[in-house]
């Protein structure tokens, strides 16, 4: 836990997966950033290497981790005009609830709920963040995160990662294309997954998100190998 903590002001969505935060204090985005390694997605103002946005949008991943470490405190929006926004005792409420469930308590029930798969995905992101690399998102390769070893206007990402169920079957395809898109960006690619087992619960249970024990993070490695024909091996003997 850390003394100081940036406060974020929640922005809820219709649909659970689809709700953000946004930090309005240039001070508070400085700190995110420069000390907690939480960069989000700049609002209003171009960002360059030497500043910093005056906005940020932090996305659940982003939330999770300022609220399990202690750094990030979310609020109630207070414009009750605005159909996505919430305030008063029903946005305290709610708010409290999403602060229990990312800080990573699914036992609670309540209108706000995230999938399974998000929560993973939650649990990737924070276990790289917890290694020491800045996080960001890898929309743009179609994969799931980023990683950095410093401010990722500055540095080059180190690798692409994909989440995956522990158990989910792998596409030949998939892993074709995505080691050729590794190797051509020139970045390690690595599967994701989370070991969620609890004990003997049922199915249902563990597709509810309600009794699953996040444990390891597992981490696979795939390299692109280049493929020579019979013929250029015949050529070059």
């Amino acid at each position: 836990m850390v003394n100081c903590y940036a406060v974020a002001t929640v922005i809820v969505s219709s649909e659970p997966n689809a709700t953000y935060a946004l930090v309005n204090d240039p001070q508070h985005v400085v700190f995110l950033q420069h000390k907690c390694r939480i960069y989000g997605s700049s609002e209003v103002s171009i960002a360059t290497a030497s500043t910093a946005p005056t906005r940020l949008r932090l996305a659940l991943e982003e939330m999770a981790v300022g609220v399990a470490k202690g750094f990030l405190r979310l609020e109630a929006a207070v414009n009750c005009d605005d159909s996505t926004t919430i305030c008063d005792k029903e946005g305290q409420a709610l708010v409290k609830q999403m602060t229990q469930e990312l800080a990573g308590d699914m036992t609670r029930r309540g209108p706000w709920r995230l999938s399974l798969r998000r929560h993973i995905r939650l649990r990737v992101y924070r276990d790289l963040w917890e290694r020491g690399y800045v996080v960001t998102f890898g929309s743009k390769f179609g994969a799931d995160f980023l990683i950095y070893k410093d401010n990722p206007e500055r540095a080059h990402a180190e690798a692409i990662i994909i989440v995956k169920d522990y158990e989910e079957e792998f596409a030949r395809v998939d892993i074709v294309s995505f080691c050729r898109l590794a190797k051509m960006v020139k970045k390690q690619f690595l599967f994701a997954s989370v070991q969620a087992i609890e004990g003997n619960e049922s199915n249902d249970e563990q597709k509810d998100g309600n009794k699953v024990a996040m444990k390891s993070v597992v981490y696979i490695s795939l390299t692109h190998a280049l493929l020579v024909s019979r013929q250029e091996e015949r050529d070059s003997a």
